[in-house]
């Protein structure tokens, strides 16, 4: 037991006055909800980093590929994305072939081919164009491969704007290395 040397500490440790359990009351539940919503912001940040990876380790994967990509492939990259992700799903992939047209009157970006899967629909030339900020500055018939994911996320807390919709949209491209396109099979 430790021994009280001074009247001043005696008299603190025998306080009975409740001031404590007042303040306890009031500052609990605040540091609680500060843990909760650090805990959340934390698992957000890491997830969306998950997804980013992700999206560019099946954008390397395309453009190291040689031969025709077809359905079954892109369905092993759905499965990558859920095995990289570790979330619940659902699982949206979009892989656009991005060529750039730089002639005298070419159209600019122009969409070659573009597959889906999820929620995504095929990416055309006209709604390329709304993404012609993000991509690269490219030479005349340079192409490049888009490859677009978005998942969902359940924070482990609801904190509001941490799950609204397109938060965890990513998009990475590669030039095809050692090609110099990608074929899609059906085309």
């Amino acid at each position: 037991m430790i021994k009280m040397h001074t009247p001043r500490l005696r008299a603190f440790a025998r306080s009975e006055e409740g001031s404590m359990s007042i303040e306890a009351i009031i500052w609990i539940p605040l540091i609680l909800i500060v843990l909760a919503a650090t805990f959340s912001f934390h698992d957000a940040f890491r997830y969306k980093s998950l997804n980013i990876k992700a999206a560019y380790t099946i954008s390397d994967a395309l453009s190291r590929e040689t031969d025709p990509i077809d359905d079954a492939y892109l369905d092993g990259m759905v499965d990558l994305l859920e095995y990289l992700t570790r979330s619940a799903g659902p699982y949206s992939l979009r892989v656009t072939l991005v060529n750039y047209d730089g002639s005298e009157g070419g159209a600019g970006y122009v969409a070659e081919w573009s597959q889906v899967r999820g929620d995504f629909i095929p990416m055309t030339t006209a709604t390329l164009s709304t993404l012609a900020d993000k991509l690269p500055n490219l030479l005349h018939n340079e192409r490049v491969i888009l490859v677009e994911t978005q998942t969902d996320y359940q924070p482990p807390f609801e904190i509001p704007g941490l799950n609204e919709a397109g938060l965890f949209y990513n998009f990475g491209f590669t030039r095809p290395r050692f090609a110099p396109k990608i074929v899609w099979a059906g085309a």
